[in-house]
């Protein structure tokens, strides 16, 4: 039942439909968009019901028994009473449908089926809002008369606002003159034959603005000066401020002018407005100096611990030769004292550790600027192999492996090797003091299982969000029944040289975890972990879903 009351609805539609279907899925979007809704399922019953009371507009379908769509459209207009009410026609896609003769008959519309809602809507309040139009332009010529009879006080009234404008302008002008930024408006150019901008005037201008062009503002208004001024700064510029204002899409930028022999940086956001563009000018010179500065000291900063750890290769090289050198003389001659032996495997394993911080310092940076070079890969095959290798090195040692078989992803061989061989190298060196090492490699489907309880466990998770640009689809994951560790300093997990353990404990460097990181994060991923002391961890990482 249509409860919508006549003062409080949209306006009254009536639908003419013999296909009841129909009839009740438009009758059901009217209503639910505040119309009031008449139905008729032929033409005869359309008759009455608008003799009874003129609907606002009348939705008809095309084919109907007896009376046709085109007749009774052609019956209403003919009737002075019902002329004026607009017909929107409405036919399937698959009948022939006559439009010039439903523009004949009078039909100011039509909608074809399967209809589209928002259509149907549209079309419904552009003909109703005419309909009102019309009817207000009918009451405004009855009115002209009175209006005639106030022009005394329409008078009055203008020079208030005339007033008030200038109130308004004064206030801009105000704006204009105290902003910190540059502000101005631009009106684009054309060449009379081809309408191409071949420059902009300037309506407005700020005194920021006018300092660049060393005049005064109300100097500038009206002149031609913009694409010569720009052509200095950038020889692109202009053609960039044109595409702002033949398309519409805004333009935001860093620029570095130089004024006067001094170097300066811009910042600017240049926006459509008419047929012509504003914009907006921040002196961002102290800010930018900055940045690059500090892009500057980072870049020596990487240069030098590249070159200190490079560098430092070869000495160590020589040491570890000379020890080699140095054992076999003392053996050989019986020159060796009782300490002997220790000391020197004290300076073999310092060394070798050494190496080890240089190899890993290296790798870091190498993740950093390498290039990712992408290839569908089996990572449980590659996690296998690594397992066979530790296996191999410590075959006395119990070991129970479960690796979930084709795990398939798409990613830098080399690069994600590295990732799952420190992550297993850390399973197995944290799980030796265990009776039986436990190690496990799979991967969880979002759509199988609940990662809720993984994601809040991660609070790194939401962290890094930004860096991951893929949907939670996947989730990697190798766990241990090892040592683990407390989580309550888990954002320090993949900080370089942060360990917590002891070398009494477990002898390590501390860089392992921060390489495993910045090669997921070049994957476009996340990793994190859960752990637990005395019952093991598990790490999680995501990957780029490079195979969607």
């Amino acid at each position: 039942m249509n409860t919508i009351s006549k003062e409080n609805s949209e306006g009254i539609i009536l639908i003419v439909d013999d296909n009841l279907p129909n009839l009740k899925i438009l009758a059901t979007l009217l209503k639910n968009n505040n119309y009031q809704v008449r139905k008729a399922i032929d033409g005869e019953s359309a008759l009455f019901s608008i003799e009874t009371d003129i609907p606002d507009l009348i939705l008809l379908d095309i084919k109907m028994p007896e009376l046709d769509g085109y007749q009774l459209c052609e019956s209403l207009k003919a009737n002075p009473k019902t002329k004026e009410i607009p017909v929107i026609f409405i036919s399937a896609l698959n009948e022939v449908f006559d439009k010039v003769k439903a523009f004949e008959v009078g039909g100011i519309d039509y909608i074809t089926k399967p209809f589209q809602e928002e259509e149907v809507l549209a079309r419904i309040k552009s003909q109703l809002t005419i309909k009102k139009q019309k009817k207000l332009l009918e009451e405004e010529r009855k009115l002209l008369k009175i209006e005639q009879d106030n022009l005394k006080a329409e008078i009055r009234q203008r020079k208030e606002a005339e007033a008030i404008l200038y109130q308004s302008r004064a206030l801009i002008s105000s704006i204009l003159n105290s902003a910190l930024d540059g502000i101005a408006g631009l009106a684009a150019l054309r060449n009379k034959r081809t309408g191409n901008i071949i420059d902009f005037s300037c309506l407005v201008v700020n005194p920021i603005i006018a300092r660049a062009f060393n005049q005064e503002p109300q100097d500038l208004i009206g002149k031609l000066v913009v694409k010569k001024f720009l052509d200095r700064i950038n020889d692109n510029l202009f053609n960039d401020f044109v595409n702002v204002v033949e398309t519409g899409k805004s333009l935001e930028q860093d620029v570095y002018y130089n004024n006067q022999g001094e170097g300066k940086w811009y910042h600017f956001i240049a926006v459509k407005l008419g047929d012509g563009f504003a914009i907006t000018v921040r002196d961002i010179t102290q800010r930018k100096n900055l940045e690059l500065t500090l892009e500057e000291t980072n870049k020596e900063l990487e240069a030098f611990s590249y070159s200190v750890a490079h560098d430092l290769r070869n000495p160590l090289g020589n040491i570890e030769s000379l020890i080699d050198f140095l054992q076999a003389e003392y053996q050989n001659h019986n020159h060796s004292t009782q300490n002997s032996p220790e000391l020197f495997d004290i300076i073999s394993e310092s060394t070798a550790r050494m190496q080890q911080i240089i190899k890993d310092l290296l790798l870091l940076s190498k993740v950093k600027k390498s290039a990712i070079n992408l290839e569908v890969m089996d990572l449980s095959n590659i996690v296998q192999d690594i397992l066979i290798k530790f296996q191999r090195r410590e075959p006395q040692r119990k070991v129970e492996l479960v690796i979930q078989s084709n795990v398939i992803a798409k990613v830098d061989r080399n690069f994600l090797t590295i990732a799952l061989d420190n992550l297993i190298s850390n399973a197995w060196k944290y799980s030796s003091k265990k009776d039986v090492t436990y190690i496990e490699f799979g991967v969880l489907f979002a759509e199988k299982e609940n990662l809720e309880p993984i994601i809040n466990q991660c609070s790194l998770y939401y962290k890094d969000k930004k860096l991951c640009e893929q949907k939670l689809d996947l989730v990697y994951f190798i766990k241990d029944n090892g040592a683990g560790f407390s989580m309550e300093n888990f954002e320090e997990l993949f900080t370089p040289f942060k360990r917590f353990h002891s070398d009494e404990e477990f002898q390590g460097i501390g860089i392992g975890l921060s390489i495993v990181k910045r090669i997921i994060h070049r994957h476009k991923g996340l990793i994190c972990c859960d752990s637990q002391v005395g019952e093991g961890t598990t790490f999680y990482f995501t990957l780029n879903d490079f195979l969607a």
